[in-house]
């Protein structure tokens, strides 16, 4: 039972409350439904109401009818359904102007139509009506009773209100509406094209982009289409797919890339940066030798070695390595190899290897010998020092034996 009750705290999907009509504003005595939608999950309960965070009815119904509105039912509601999560929060108002501007009370995203209406109090028929956004009189756009925008973007999100005359049963009044906020949430974000590796591949190697944008958790179900440009033409789509994919690229695939995201009716279109991609080609590798300093391989202990790794080969990058026969040590991968000061132990076979892409040459092998410091000069040295060190050790012999005699005629 436990297991079974985390399964649908889980799976529960948000409530979404609505009102019928759709309008954030009405005037006193009209009537609205409100409409709870959720899981509706039989044998579950009721529908709760909330009205100002406070729970204010039941109903077996997922509706709730607002007749004969008052002022004290202006505020925040929300409702939840039977096996769902609380929902959205819908404010109503219920205004006593003499004249309101009504704009929708549910969330308005990109590619949506917007509706706005200017209304008189009791019904009375409103002439001259103008509408304005932030201040600036848009009237002339929109030459209508009713403020209708086919399918908004995020730019139409502003401060509105209205004004217009009243024709009252007596006079001709002109009145304003209170400003409201309206808000066109985005559908989903500006694509970014994300690149699986390098801006810079190597010729025949794959190529793996994806178009990456996020949509509102508001509108999960949306469907969205990708498409993939090189150089503004269309590479890939419309597909529900964002990925595009070049198994082995080649150099007339180098260019400025870009993607976009839609949906299916185009009411919405959106583009990513373009990014450049240059393939490199691969450099063929012709020839490659080895040269040694000193010349032939044959150093003395102590004496500074330098190995260089000479490439004979197109144009492209080239890594390389050095190595000694019998090790799998890499010795190092620069085009040269240098020993500072050269010791026995050094050496043995060297030989490079030239790298480009999946190919690879080696060089032809090179014996390097370290040569001891030869015995004679060892015979230069240490006869002086023999002598020397013979000479101090004589007189120190002859000192002491005078001292000796010395000491002896004394006594």
């Amino acid at each position: 039972m436990v297991g079974s009750t985390a399964l649908l705290l889980v799976t529960a999907q948000t409530s979404l409350l609505t009102l019928d009509p759709p309008w954030s504003m009405i005037f006193p005595g009209e009537s609205v439904t409100l409409t709870c939608q959720g899981s509706h999950l039989s044998g579950q309960g009721s529908t709760a109401w909330y009205h100002n965070d406070k729970l204010f009815a039941r109903t077996d119904t997922d509706t709730y009818r607002i007749t004969n509105a008052k002022h004290k039912q202006t505020g925040k509601y929300q409702c939840q359904s039977p096996g769902s999560r609380h929902s959205n929060s819908v404010t109503l108002t219920v205004s006593y102007d003499w004249i309101i501007l009504q704009v929708p009370s549910y969330m308005v995203f990109e590619g949506d139509p917007l509706h706005m209406r200017c209304r008189g109090w009791n019904n009375w028929s409103v002439s001259m009506v103008r509408y304005y956004k932030d201040g600036a009189d848009i009237t002339a756009q929109y030459a209508s009773p009713e403020l209708s925008i086919s399918q908004a973007q995020t730019h139409h999100s502003g401060r509105y209100h209205c004004t217009g005359q009243i024709n009252s049963i007596s006079s001709l009044i002109k009145r304003e509406s209170r400003v409201l906020h309206v808000s066109v949430q985005e559908l989903f974000s500006s694509p970014v094209l994300s690149m699986d590796n390098s801006a810079e591949p190597l010729e025949g190697s794959p190529l793996n982009m994806s178009c990456v944008t996020h949509l509102s958790p508001h509108k999960s179900h949306t469907r969205l289409q990708y498409l993939f440009y090189r150089n503004g033409t269309v590479l890939q789509g419309p597909k529900s797919f964002l990925k595009y994919s070049v198994p082995a690229v080649g150099l007339a695939e180098s260019g400025s890339y870009s993607c976009e995201v839609r949906t299916e009716t185009s009411s919405v279109q959106k583009w990513s940066p373009q990014i450049p991609i240059t393939v490199k080609r691969v450099p063929i590798i012709f020839e490659v030798s080895l040269e040694v300093q000193p010349h032939g391989g044959q150093v003395k202990e102590g004496e500074r070695l330098v190995l260089s790794c000479l490439v004979v080969a197109s144009a492209g990058p080239i890594s390389f390595s050095w190595h000694r026969e019998g090790s799998a040590q890499v010795l190092g991968k620069d085009t040269h190899y240098v020993i500072p000061s050269a010791q026995g132990s050094d050496a043995g076979l060297y030989y490079c290897t030239a790298s480009s892409g999946n190919a690879a040459a080696q060089s032809p092998q090179v014996q390097v010998t370290v040569m001891g410091v030869p015995p004679l000069f060892y015979c230069h040295i240490r006869a002086p020092l023999l002598m020397a060190g013979l000479g101090t050790l004589l007189a120190g012999v002859v000192a002491v034996h005078v001292l000796a005699r010395v000491e002896q005629r004394r006594d």
